[in-house]
């Protein structure tokens, strides 16, 4: 069974519109509880689990023994945390004609972002350099102990 003609005017020509997706909210999920991945379960993508199914039993087995700070679970936790951070700033510094090409096609709405995702991407490239930075510094401490047998 076919469509005639006239049946086929009446269907809508439009995709019906879709949830409009904020940049600043997905930086700030990203920047605050990236490593659980919300910033990914809140856009939709997929392997959003990934993040949490990954970092927190590698915080969990990094805060099993003491200190925590020196142990593989916790660092690879940081490069989880170094990496939403980075996100963050992606998300921040996308395009607002971008963002609403990708997400927002459908929405009905256009993105009018101002400062707030500039200050989202400070924010997190801040968090990124000073984690990074600490991290060398407790596993090249952790490393020049080794060599020299302390």
């Amino acid at each position: 069974m076919s469509l005639s003609s006239e049946s086929r005017s009446d269907l809508p020509s439009d995709p019906a519109p879709t949830r409009h997706y904020s940049r600043p909210l997905a930086g700030v999920f990203a920047l605050v509880f990236g490593w659980l991945g919300l910033h990914r379960w809140y856009l939709g993508a997929r392997g959003a689990w990934l993040y949490s199914m990954l970092s927190m039993p590698l915080m969990g087995w990094a805060l099993r023994t003491d200190p925590w700070f020196r142990q593989p679970g916790f660092f690879a936790f940081s490069l989880i945390v170094v990496i939403t951070l980075v996100e963050a700033i992606v998300i921040s510094l996308t395009s607002d004609a971008r963002w609403d090409a990708r997400l927002n096609a459908n929405s009905g709405r256009v993105s009018a972002n101002r400062w707030a995702p500039v200050f989202i991407a400070i924010a997190s490239l801040i968090g990124s350099a000073m984690l990074g930075m600490s991290v060398m510094a407790i596993a090249l401490e952790g490393w020049f102990n080794t060599r020299l047998g302390r």
